[in-house]
């Protein structure tokens, strides 16, 4: 269990010079899509819990039926505002246990749309007698993602440092086999080669301290049409391109060193960044239907096909030891001796990596039911079913088996719960809901996530205007390096609040 703990928490997390060679962890982070964030604030606001519902745009995501209750066209906006606090502790993992020293706090707001688009009716009118009634074209841009917030955490670590990981790492190979941090290393003088391996000059226990920036958004498209028979029976389909730009910056140093219970005085500080970008493009399909067997009870389902995404990565890193005025490092290679001044010399900094990979995330199939209080209002439920061991890689630059292997071996399937409800008063709307959105790491519930939602609304002939608070609450963590015993990391508790406003024109 620890060992398979660090493996995730390196991989799916990221860690300093690792995140842009190990790749499951995007499928992951790139294939979970919630219907419910982009959603209309009157969605969002009952949980997200949508799929045996109708007549909101939102449908053209989660179960394009939804559709086929419209007899009117509408153009909706929802601007919508994240306010992301992380309290990260920083402690050091050992025998399963953490020691934590204390946390620090971040806050970060993030402006977005939650969605924009227009329902163009084409229904046969209300006392049309014809079995089928028309339907309705959707033209949406609706959010399926985010990942703005920042993390930040601090400590002493009297056991290891991150020399140890890349002495570690470098093992017996020749300077040009070296990864890239290695290599940094090697070129600041943190580690020098002797007798067919490496010998550090860092010996002490630093304080270690680290500050995650992640940015960017998941927009997805849709052209999707919902149809009615004999308002019993609605189905309908649709596309969806995917939008994708994600940006990761990790600044990590190491400092005020101890050894033996004195000052390491030749090394002041190590300062690595670690920066990845990538943008991406996708395309999905998904279909529904609702049925309504009896006039108060509606029952729906929904599937959406894997999502075909091609994903372009950018990244580097910098590595930069700050050493002590009038430190030097001689060397003789065949009888020549070079002295290094290691004060002036320059931080090292990589060429910028690019790659090329595809991937395919899981397909999500959808089941919903409904049931109406005459006109006061209704309760409604959703199950969503998303096993993320079908997620797969692809690339041409480098190879991704390993990487699908630890897909099938790491994740699960989970079954994603929505709940919530709708009370009416005249033209006001008062509405609550839960979702619950389980970790898909097995044996794992760090990333369990929950939301308590709540929000109101006004409806007229014309317009409608809604309004929803969204608390989600969820947990991360972060290591630096990867540590056989002593593992040092960072443990987030991760609160986010959105507030949603829907401008709705009925036409």
């Amino acid at each position: 269990m620890i060992k398979k703990f660090i493996i995730l928490t390196l991989f799916v997390f990221g860690s300093i010079g690792v995140s842009h060679a190990q790749y499951f962890g995007d499928a992951l982070r790139f294939s979970g899509s919630n219907y419910g964030l982009g959603s209309t604030a009157r969605m969002q606001a009952i949980g997200g819990a949508q799929i045996a519902l109708g007549g909101d745009i939102s449908s053209a995501v989660s179960n394009p039926a939804g559709l086929g209750f419209f007899n009117k066209g509408v153009f909706v906006f929802t601007p919508s505002m994240d306010f992301i606090s992380a309290d990260t502790e920083y402690g050091i993992l050992n025998n399963g246990s953490v020691q934590f020293q204390g946390s620090e706090e971040t806050f970060r707001n993030n402006f977005n749309f939650s969605n924009i688009g227009a329902v163009i009716n084409f229904t046969k009118g209300r006392f049309t007698e014809d079995k089928f009634k028309g339907g309705s074209l959707a033209i949406t841009l609706n959010r399926s993602n985010t990942f703005h917030m920042t993390r930040t955490y601090e400590g002493e670590n009297g056991f290891n440092s991150i020399v140890d990981n890349i002495l570690a790492d470098a093992g017996s190979l020749s300077t040009n086999q070296l990864n890239e941090l290695g290599f940094a290393a090697f070129d600041q003088f943190l580690i020098t080669p002797v007798d067919g391996g490496y010998d550090a000059f860092v010996g002490g226990f630093p304080v270690q301290r680290e500050i995650i920036k992640e940015r960017g958004s998941h927009y997805q498209m849709n052209v999707a049409w919902g149809g009615n028979y004999d308002d019993v029976l609605y189905f309908g389909g649709g596309m969806g391109i995917q939008f994708l730009n994600y940006k990761q910056e990790r600044s990590y140093e190491e400092f005020d060193f101890l050894q033996g219970g004195s000052d390491l005085d030749s090394l002041n500080a190590i300062f690595v960044d670690d920066q990845i970008d990538v943008r991406g493009r996708g395309i999905n399909f998904n279909i529904g239907y609702i049925y309504r067997p009896v006039d108060f009870i509606t029952i729906g389902m929904s599937y959406t096909s894997p999502t075909f995404m091609s994903l372009d990565e950018e990244s580097f890193i910098d590595l930069e030891a700050d050493w002590d005025s009038g430190v030097s490092y001689t060397e003789t290679v065949d009888g020549e001796t070079t002295t290094y001044d290691l004060t002036n010399r320059a931080p090292y900094q990589s060429d910028l990596f690019v790659n090329n990979y595809k991937l395919r995330t899981p397909s999500k199939v959808a089941v919903g039911l409904a049931a109406f209080i005459g006109k006061s209002g209704f309760i409604t439920g959703d199950l969503e079913f998303v096993d993320y061991t079908r997620a797969n890689l692809n690339s041409d630059d480098f190879s991704t088996s390993l990487d699908n292997d630890l897909i099938e071996n790491l994740y699960e399937s989970v079954l994603n719960i929505r709940v919530g409800g709708e009370y009416r008063i005249d033209n006001f709307r008062l509405r609550a809901g839960y979702a619950y959105l389980p970790d898909p790491i097995k044996n794992s519930n760090l990333l369990d996530r929950t939301d308590l939602t709540f929000g109101f609304g006004y409806r007229t002939f014309d317009y409608f205007l809604d309004f929803a608070v969204v608390s989600t609450k969820t947990n991360q963590e972060a290591a630096p390096y990867f540590s056989e015993l002593n593992q040092p990391l960072g443990r987030s508790d991760i609160r986010r609040t959105s507030v949603a406003v829907t401008f709705g024109l009925n036409f």
